[in-house]
């Protein structure tokens, strides 16, 4: 049968409309391919580009050591000089014409500077063990960095190279080697210093423009930063990198894809540099950079795809309407079902599997308003038998934990509630105190006036003691004529004035004198956490014999565990 308002009439049965979206969806499977081949051309393109970041730092690496090892070995010669180190001894022994042997030093190093191929170097001076100058080619002194290698032990005969600081004396960055010179005997004696002008190291990790043509960056071995895309840092060794070059080992391999503060996201390796030179040497590359032909083949992609796609989604929707309608009656149906409408009736059109379908839903729609029916009435029937049940319960469980006789909780819960305070007390780490009461002389009063009377003096003094307490305090039947108070939060000075007022209240209680009743007191025993008990075995027993302790001195009083608080009363003394 033709929908209502479909303009294509062979779309009539749903397993027609089903494959008619099937073989559009074959599109899918081409669109997830390209998908594919477009991640493994990202994967390819990475791969090479790491591969040529290695390549660059090995060979760039391989430059700045092979410079580095021939600044130290020109220095070599220069300091074996008969000159230098003769000079160095003259002056060291302070005889002999010290002037003349400065001067030959210096006419010496100036020779060096004045070969051509000599030309890095700054200038070139000699001092003594301690770093004071002997002789230079200009007018030179020792930075503190300096002195600070020579501060860590003498330098290996084959030198040693300083990292780049920012001379303050110069006023720029500068780099310095110090070669031992040796005496006559074999000792050292002094160094001769080359001040190299690190324009030329400047010059060798300037950025190429062949091939990858990453951007070098030089560190110490702490990771300042010394050389900063090819160029010197103003302030060498001041500022980190971002990515501590110790930790290298935690990444997963030489080169990776990291973000770096004020730089962004880049391809980046770390080749840590051979002697003298130390420190690491970090080649990078922006990740724009790195992938722009992939970029630039994923943005052709999709001035293509994108087009492409428009035309095969209206397509799919014009479709997908025609397969749909039926069914969206049948999920709104299903939906109004769900928030309780089973007034619902669908209309059945044509002859295939939706008609039969919607034919079965409305059957069903029938059933469950009948059962709906009989089910509020068991649901009726059900709640009144629950609200019986749930009252009688409540009952029963208020029942099971209270004292019939005083209102108070009894033994049992008593029991349960120590143990649970006791618990909540540690866990805090705030007091736990307890009382607890006995009745002075109860079997005399039961004796005199009788059990019924007992009872009421009972009644009469757990009223008094739950006026007192306050609303987060627990008193309890602890048994007998005995009662129980636990007070969480509460020190045992204060647990002691809560005592003392529920024992005048009970004193100064009107007795019930129509029914021959007497006068009553009671003598309490107070104990708390921790001093008296970390457990609640050993608080009962505290304040137990606190109790204890109360009725041997004359009952009618407040007795805390552990040491005596009386407080003496005048009505006491007035009896």
């Amino acid at each position: 049968m033709r929908l209502p308002g479909s303009p294509f009439p062979f779309l009539s049965r749903l397993a027609v409309k089903i494959l008619v979206v099937g073989s559009l969806c074959s599109v899918l499977p081409v669109l997830a391919l390209g998908v594919h081949l477009l991640e493994k051309q990202e994967d390819l393109l990475a791969l090479r580009v790491r591969e040529a970041l290695k390549i660059n730092l090995l060979s760039k690496g391989n430059e700045i050591d092979n410079w580095t090892s021939i600044r130290l070995r020109e220095a070599l010669p220069w300091s074996a000089s008969f000159v230098v180190f003769e000079g160095v001894e003259t002056i060291m022994r302070g005889q002999g014409d010290l002037e003349r042997a400065r001067r030959d030093m210096r006419e010496y190093l100036d020779s060096v500077l004045e070969l051509g191929h000599y030309r890095v170097y700054e200038s070139l001076f000699v001092v003594d063990l301690a770093g004071n100058v002997l002789s230079g080619t200009r007018t030179e002194s020792l930075e503190r960095w300096g002195r600070d290698l020579l501060a860590g032990g003498a330098p290996p005969k084959k030198g040693i190279m300083s990292p780049i600081f920012r001379s303050e004396n110069l006023g720029h960055p500068t780099l310095l080697v110090l070669q031992p010179i040796q005496g006559r005997r074999g000792a050292t004696v002094g160094y001769l210093v080359e001040r190299i002008d690190v324009r030329e190291l400047e010059s060798l990790l300037k950025k190429t423009e062949e091939g990858l043509h990453p951007e070098y960056w030089l560190l110490d071995e702490k990771g300042n930063i010394l050389v900063r895309a090819g160029e010197i840092a103003k302030r060498p060794g001041q500022q980190r990198l971002g990515i501590d070059p110790p930790d290298i080992s935690a990444l997963s391999a030489p080169v990776n894809e990291v973000q770096l503060p004020d730089v962004g996201r880049v391809v980046l390796g770390f080749r840590r540099l051979s002697a003298p030179a130390r420190g690491f040497l970090v080649a990078m590359v922006t990740e724009e950079e790195a992938y722009r032909s992939f970029r630039e083949s994923r943005r052709a992609l999709l001035r293509l795809g994108i087009p492409f796609a428009a035309v095969v989604l209206f397509i799919l929707i014009v479709m997908t309407i025609g397969v749909l309608r039926p069914i969206l009656i049948l999920s709104e149906g299903a939906r109004r079902i769900s928030a309780g409408d089973l007034s619902v009736f669908l209309p059945v059109r044509g002859r295939d599997e939706i008609a039969q379908l919607t034919m079965a839903f409305n059957e069903m729609t029938r059933r469950l308003r009948v059962g709906r029916d009989h089910l509020e009435q068991t649901r009726d029937e059900l709640a009144r038998a629950n609200d019986d049940l749930r009252a009688a319960n409540q009952a029963l469980e208020t029942l099971a934990i209270t004292d019939g006789l005083t209102g108070l909780y009894n033994h049992r819960h008593f029991q349960d509630m120590i143990e649970r305070e006791m618990r909540r007390s540690q866990r805090e780490g705030r007091p736990l105190s307890l009382l607890l009461l006995d009745l002075d002389h109860f079997k005399m009063y039961n004796d005199r006036y009788g059990h019924v009377e007992g009872d009421a003096a009972l009644r009469r003094v757990a009223g008094q003691i739950l006026k007192t307490i306050r609303t987060t305090d627990t008193a309890f039947r602890y048994g007998g004529e005995e009662l129980a108070v636990l007070l969480p939060g509460c020190t045992k000075d204060q647990a002691f004035d809560v005592a003392d007022k529920i024992r005048e209240a009970v004193e100064t209680a009107t007795a019930r004198m129509d029914r021959g009743g007497g006068r009553v007191t009671v003598s309490i025993g107070v104990a708390a956490t921790p001093d008296d008990g970390r457990v609640a075995r050993g608080l009962m027993d505290a304040a137990d014999a606190a109790l204890y302790k109360a009725k041997e001195d004359g009952r009618n009083r407040v007795i805390a565990a552990g040491r005596r608080i009386e407080e003496a009363r005048k009505s006491i003394e007035s009896m």
